[in-house]
């Protein structure tokens, strides 16, 4: 559970996404800004909890081996983190949202996108008999991931723009090493 937890909390990159979140939430005031906060975390619970369910009967209907799950969730963590570390967070989407975030863009894509629900479908293939530790594990890394986004604007003020863009360029070469890790997984799970 705690590996599975670890490795959601740097997918789903809290500290990454928050130049993001502050940027899109920026011109609210604080109890709208919570109640948004609240609302988007639990959406993304929501969403990445429903693929966890139904993410293999989906495989299995699409008819797609695990190790192919392996090698494209790895080229799609491997490509979130090149951004991560390239590009900043807040710039990957435009537009104001911050009075029409319902879902989307902080919900899904920022914590529940691609990279996530593909881990999660991962996590859910390994562990077939363990799905409470996984949704323990999910909903620990959205509760650390609610405090954190809560906590946004003072971690702002104190860690400052630099230090905030050091954060995510370090979550991005972590997510960077695990994206190759599950890449190498699959291709030997493939020609084993």
């Amino acid at each position: 559970m705690i590996e599975s937890a670890l490795l959601l909390f740097l997918v789903i990159d809290p500290f990454g996404n928050l130049p993001f979140v502050l940027a899109v939430l920026s011109g609210i005031e604080k109890s709208h800004y919570r109640r948004t906060i609240l609302r988007e975390t639990v959406l993304a619970l929501l969403v990445l909890v429903l693929f966890a369910l139904a993410g293999e009967a989906l495989l299995g209907y699409l008819n797609i081996e695990h190790a192919s799950l392996m090698v494209a969730g790895g080229v799609i963590l491997f490509l979130i983190s090149m951004k991560m570390i390239f590009q900043s967070a807040k710039d990957v989407f435009a537009g104001d949202y911050s009075h029409d975030s319902f879902l989307f863009p902080i919900a899904i894509p920022c914590l529940a996108g691609p990279s996530a629900i593909t881990t999660v479908m991962i996590l859910r293939s390994q562990q077939q008999t363990d799905l409470w530790g996984l949704m323990l594990a999910l909903s620990l890394v959205l509760i650390a991931t609610f405090i954190v986004f809560l906590l946004g604007r003072k971690i702002s003020d104190w860690l400052g723009e630099r230090g905030i863009r050091a954060v995510e360029k370090l979550m991005g070469l972590l997510l960077n090493l695990v994206a190759v890790n599950m890449m190498l997984i699959g291709v030997r799970d493939f020609l084993a």
